[in-house]
């Protein structure tokens, strides 16, 4: 594998960029240019060679500039022609950056990072321009001016940067940020620490103008600047950090400081400038850290000076002296300029030669530098000597550091150490048109390309404002080296293999070119021709024995290889080693005689699976016997579903998925590999043919055992694909059943299993069978291989004579196969689908044996989610369990019907009618609380009595009191946006609810007084099923809990009865404030606990208050003696309601109950005079002779009627005759020598 250029983006509209930059040429040169243009197909002079270009090493902005204008390319995407994503520049912005006075003399792209995310993307781009002026400004990406320095009063030659990097080893010096600004005579450095903080701050503040917010004054600018003396020109410059070694720093203290000087412990970092110009052609200078403090710049707000400029204009415009005041904002905007402190030089003498650029390399320690003598030199910086040149003229320089590959260092004698990495320089030569790429440092050169006018362009740095933290972990990709063709557009990144680094003469470097040679190859199309010849020879020609291994193992696991060759290569490459005895690798060798013995397999189980034998074994008769809860349960098992073609257990197995699963033991032994539940193909490719009856079976067992798998793994393949394939084994049980047998006889007749079967004890050969059965959730495939292996262990036990042991291995299958035949008409039950409407509650759950017995008493716990989602009312539900199947509906209920018998036959004990009752309730007051609007009528099943109380603390209570202390925070029943807030459901649904747990208090009060007379169920567990294990079931549980607090569950029951009544009726009352403190402290209290109750001695306020607060005429009776209330005042209110409504009879049937008549005479006195006066005074069709009527009657009696007020009536349109009745029935109950008996006689006249 070679140097390559690869092209990553592509740049929009060059000719609108160039057109922007270049408009002030106008006139006939213009025309010409574009008259060349278009003889020459487009292509220009050299046009970017006289601009300003800088890429972001994010690739993600370039900026071209030329005199005072600037142009903004910005990342976008876009799809081709042919349909793909690629990556394009695209003109953001273009304009002018300064007065026509001063010109841009460099420009740089810096991307500065996010401080939020970890990706290593960066968050925006700054553009940093230097002037002819002297001035640095710093931009946006959308060219927002945002601060601009004037640091030194000389134009500026040249901007650099340098980023942090991650040292690679201990030894190397910690590069710390900084940006660099060359100047003819001097240096400014600033800190990238103090930068980038003012840069965030400054951008706030432009966000901040723009919607009119305060203006917050950024951070100064930390900055150092150096006088570069002794030289007479200075054109570029580069900047490095370095720690000198201690030899090194105690050579310089006794050179300087003679014998006696003294060294400090730790030696100084310091800077190094290189300089390239003339007179010396190349300078080094030194400042030691800590030798000059650093100067604080004050950043001057770009938004800031343009409020000041538009003032000043404004004035000049309102008359005042225009010219005194710009002389005096100058005079006082212009800041002040601080001195440089001087450096020593030492460098390079060459008097005629002059340098024009130096190119740092990534690592600091060398540095490329052109001349005008047209040579490149090679610099060592920490000695200060050239170590190489080239010619080349006006030549453009780049580097590029490539990491080695994580494959390359597997193979590395020094694996354990860190990952090396090679330095290549990078050569443009425009005037020849070529790129050449040379290895550090006395290297050949490892690449070269005819390339055409184009423009090298190298950063030299990565993202600003990363440290050693906050770099840990990402993975950023920036471009080392572009090249940019300004006739194309393209962008083109070089792309070096590490290995070009390498000694060429090395074996390791023939090697690698050999693997990459065999990958190429073994991707191409036709494989077949190259495999025999070319993939042979490169495979056999590698040396290396870790490469030829990874050779090999490539070649098989390429899926398109076929295996005759394989074979074949492995065998020769197997013959090969063994030649070589002296130096050969035994992992290597062990893997192709492996892989040959896989292969050999492979090949004589596939020419089986063409062949058939016609052998027959009699099918056990306890087949016929399940035979109708096998073909039912194939029945709802055999549902269409979705399934993808590759996925199929049909599909052939290839020979590199087999070698794949197969792996070889240490002692010869095959060992089969299951990944992942789905991986039954290779299963399948052993066995399945075998089960059809399309494989010879007694020649597939001795192949197999042949090549070295144990029986034990054959018996666990074999189960497995029985399993597995549950759907086709029932499609056709009589001969997959027969077959199954014939293969458990050829394989429990191996050797390796009589030898290591003990008598004495259980065969540990048919415990697998039986462990690997109760764990399936097949239940059906389980079921059958349970009986087919019960035959075959009953005619091999049949050999052996120790009765003990036989009867023990008979019990244990009577018991196995019992449980098996259990759970198979258990999951047939649950398989059922819910009728059409029922609530869905997610699929049907998957039981087996094993989860049975180790989640307790899981039956009962099923069959109750299996009710509720057939939506099984729990009348329906009990008539089934009491009367049998009875009349059903239709078909499928009577389906339903006869497999829930069939489930509670086999299970007497743990789907008792209480068990399964208190189960069912349970689960539906789970499933209320997951959408407690849905199931709440299904809460009050009957037979709660066991698990009342535990239901009341579990989901209950929580959701009871939230709706309280909600009715007593508002004083009235609460609106469907409160409930739902603070009880989690609607208004419709929380009266309900309230409803439910009257009913649910009262069942709790009924079992309670019941508990003492009927002794508590035993529960028991069927034979079978004896040894579960796991938590305790609900009724159990139940069984467990206390006995409740009669008093405390009637508290309870009077707070829900008030707080339904008052949801029911739309009632304004505040229910807890009926109550006085102890009433209050026992309320959503432990019901088992005993807590203090309200006593006898009631508050006068509170009677009053319970009073106000009485309805509902039947309940409210049966509260007012709870809540200590005179049931008479609840009677006469009653009597006064019902006659207020105009309901005359039902009141005189309620006025023989109530005990103080002259009371109640009084009240319905008034309310015959309300009526009277409504009639007589406020009736809308006053007739005369009501006229004539109120002429007649006496005064007293006039006034008192039109004293009333008829608008408290609820029905005041009564005929007269309820009326003269109801006056008689005053006359009747009030004594003759009452008050208001002579009104009453008035009234009746």
């Amino acid at each position: 594998m070679s140097c390559s250029l690869l092209e990553f983006c592509r740049l929009q509209e060059l000719k609108t960029v160039r057109d922007f930059l270049f408009q002030s040429q106008k006139t006939e040169r213009v025309e010409e240019n574009e008259a060349s243009e278009e003889e020459a197909g487009g292509q220009t002079g050299p046009w970017l060679q006289d601009c300003t270009v800088s890429l972001s090493p994010c690739s993600d902005l370039l900026v071209v500039a030329r005199e005072h204008r600037a142009v903004f390319l910005s990342a976008k995407w876009r799809t081709d022609d042919s349909g793909r994503e690629e990556m394009t520049l695209a003109v953001s912005w273009s304009g002018t950056l300064s007065s026509e006075e001063e010109c841009v003399s460099s420009c740089v792209c810096i991307p500065l990072a996010s401080q939020k995310s970890s990706t290593g993307r960066p968050d925006w781009t700054c553009v940093v321009v230097g002037f002819t002026s002297g001035y640095v400004r710093f931009y946006t990406e959308n060219g927002v001016l945002l601060l601009s320095q004037l640091l030194h009063e000389d134009p500026v030659l040249r901007l650099k940067c340098r980023t942090y990097e991650v040292p690679r080893h201990p030894g190397v010096t910690e590069q710390h940020e900084e940006l660099t600004i060359l100047y003819p005579a001097a240096l400014v450095t600033i800190d990238g620490f103090s930068l980038f903080q003012s840069l965030r701050a400054c951008r706030n503040q432009v966000a901040r103008a723009a919607v009119g917010s305060d203006v917050i004054q950024p951070p100064p600018l930390a900055y150092k600047k150096w006088g570069l003396q002794d030289m007479d020109s200075i054109v570029d410059h580069s900047s490095v950090i370095m720690t000198l070694c201690v030899f090194d720093q105690m050579k310089n203290a006794s050179v300087l400081g003679g014998f006696h000087a003294s060294v400090k412990g730790s030696p100084p970092a310091m800077s190094q400038y290189v300089t390239v110009g003339g007179g010396p052609y190349t300078g080094f200078y030194y400042a030691v850290e800590g030798s000059s403090q650093p100067l604080l710049s004050h950043v001057a707000l770009a938004v800031a000076s343009k409020l000041t400029s538009a003032l000043f204009s404004a004035a000049g415009w309102l008359g005042w002296n225009k010219n005194k005041h710009e002389e005096e904002s100058v005079q006082k905007h212009k800041p002040k300029v601080e001195a440089a402190t001087p450096l020593g030089i030492f460098g390079l003498p060459d008097s005629r030669r002059h340098g024009e650029s130096i190119c740092l390399s990534p690592c600091n320690t060398l540095a490329g530098v052109t001349d005008d003598f047209g040579r490149v030199t090679l610099l060592d910086l920490s000695r200060g000597v050239a170590v190489r040149m080239w010619k080349y003229r006006d030549a453009q320089l780049g580097w590029l550091q490539i990491s080695e590959e994580r494959g390359d260092r597997d193979f590395s004698p020094s694996a354990s150490l860190p990952r090396r990495h090679a330095l290549f320089l990078v050569i443009y030569a425009p005037r020849r048109g070529i790129l050449e790429v040379w290895a550090m440092q006395q290297g050949p050169r490892v690449g070269a390309f005819t390339v055409g006018k184009h423009c090298l362009l190298y950063a030299g740095y990565r993202l600003m404002g990363v440290n050693s933290v906050t770099s840990q972990g990402w993975q950023l990709h920036t471009q080392q080296v572009c090249l940019l063709d300004p006739g194309s557009g393209a962008l083109r990144t070089v792309n070096i293999p590490f290995h070009l680094a390498l000694d060429k003469k090395s074996e390791r470097a023939k090697d690698m070119h050999l693997l990459k040679k065999l990958s190429v190859l073994l991707k191409s199309r036709d494989l077949e021709p190259v495999l025999g010849t070319e993939v042979k020879s490169a495979l056999l020609e590698i040396k290396h024995p870790a490469m030829k291994k990874q050779a090999l193992e490539s070649l098989l696991s390429n899926r398109n290889a076929p295996v005759s060759c394989l074979s074949d290569i492995t065998r020769s490459l197997y013959d090969t080693l063994k030649q070589q005895p002296d130096q050969v690798d035994t992992e290597l060798l062990q893997l192709c005689c492996s892989q040959t013995k896989l292969l050999q397999l492979y090949t004589d189980v596939q020419q089986l699976q063409s062949t058939t034998d016609t052998e027959e074994y009699c099918h056990t008769e306890e087949v016929s016997r399940v035979g109708p809860i096998l073909h039912r349960y194939s029945q709802l098992t055999s549902r269409p579903s979705v399934t993808f073609a590759q996925d199929s257990p049909d599909s052939p197995l290839s020979a590199q998925a087999f070698l794949s699963q197969m792996e070889v033991t240490e002692n010869g032994e095959l060992k089969v590999n299951r990944g992942s539940e789905g991986d039954w193909n290779q299963l399948n490719f052993l066995f399945w043919g075998c089960l059809c009856g399309k494989s010879p079976l007694q020649k597939v067992c001795e192949t197999l055992q042949r090549a070295g798998i144990s029986p034990q793994q054959l018996l666990t393949l074999l189960l497995s694909v029985w399993l597995q394939r549950e759907k086709e084994v029932l499609q056709q049980p009589e001969e997959t059943v027969k077959n199954l047998l014939s293969l458990l006889h050829a394989l429990s007749t191996m050797k390796a299993v009589d030898q290591s079967w003990d008598p004495q004890s259980v065969s540990p050969w048919w415990q697998q069978v039986r462990t690997t059965c109760i764990q399936s959730h097949h239940s059906a495939a389980a079921l059958l291989a349970a009986l087919v292996a019960h035959s075959a262990a009953k005619s091999s036990i049949s050999l052996h004579s120790e009765w003990e042991a036989v009867s023990l291995e008979l019990e244990q299958w009577e018991v196995c196969v019992c449980q098996l035949e259990d759970v198979l008409v258990l999951q047939t039950l649950l398989l059922m689908p819910p009728p059409q409407g029922a609530a869905a509650a997610g699929a049907a759950a998957q039981c087996s044996v094993k989860t049975l017995l180790e989640g307790g008493t899981g039956i009962a716990d099923s069959v109750s989610k299996w009710v509720f989602r057939q939506n099984l009312a729990p009348q329906r539900l009990k008539e089934i369990l009491q009367e049998g199947e009875g009349p059903d509906q239709n078909q499928q209920d009577t389906d339903r019907t006869a497999l829930l018998l069939a489930v509670c036959r086999r299970f007497p004990h743990s789907l008792s009618p209480d068990l399964l009752h208190a189960h069912c309730c349970w689960e539906y007051v789970v499933q209320w609380n997951k959408d407690p609007e849905d199931h709440l009528k299904l809460i009050s099943s009957p037979h709660v009595q066991l698990i009342s109380s535990m239901m009341w603390s579990t989901f209950i209570l929580k959701r009871f009191s939230a709706a309280a202390f909600l009715m007593e925070k508002v004083g009235k029943a609460a609106k469907d946006r409160l409930c739902r807030r603070d009880v989690g459901m609607g208004d419709k649904a929380v009266t309900q609810f309230l409803g439910c747990c009257v009913q649910l208090l009262q069942v709790l009060m009924e079992s309670d007084s019941a508990v003492e007379e009927v002794s508590p169920p035993e529960l028991s567990v069927e034979e079978a099923w004896s040894g579960a294990e796991g938590p305790a079931s609900i009724a159990e549980l139940a069984l467990e809990q206390k006995g409740v607090h009669f008093p405390l569950v009637q508290h309870h029951c009077l707070l829900a009865s008030l707080l339904h009544a008052a949801m029911t009726f739309g009632l304004k009352v505040k229910p807890l404030s009926l109550f006085d403190s102890k009433g209050k402290n026992a309320f959503f209290r432990d019901l088992a606990t005993i807590q203090l109750m309200p006593s006898g001695d009631m508050d006068p306020g509170l009677v009053s208050l319970r009073q106000e607060a009485d309805w509902w005429p039947s309940l409210c009776l049966e509260l007012g003696s709870l809540l200590q209330v005179n049931p008479d005042i609840l009677r006469r209110h009653l009597v006064c309601e019902l006659y207020n409504q105009g309901l005359d009879l039902r009141a005189e049937e309620e006025m023989l109950q109530v005990e103080d008549k002259d009371v109640l005479g009084s009240q319905l006195l008034v309310l015959t005079g309300q009526r009277l006066s409504f009639s007589l005074l406020h009736s809308q069709n006053q007739t005369q002779p009501a006229m004539e009527l109120l002429a007649r009657l006496p005064p007293t009696l006039c006034t008192w009627l039109k004293a009333m007020d008829p608008s408290e009536l609820r029905c005041p349109l009564v005929p007269l005759v309820q009326s003269s009745r109801l006056v008689s029935r005053v006359i009747e109950i009030l004594p003759e020598n009452h008050a208001q008996y002579s009104l009453a006689l008035h009234l009746l006249e």
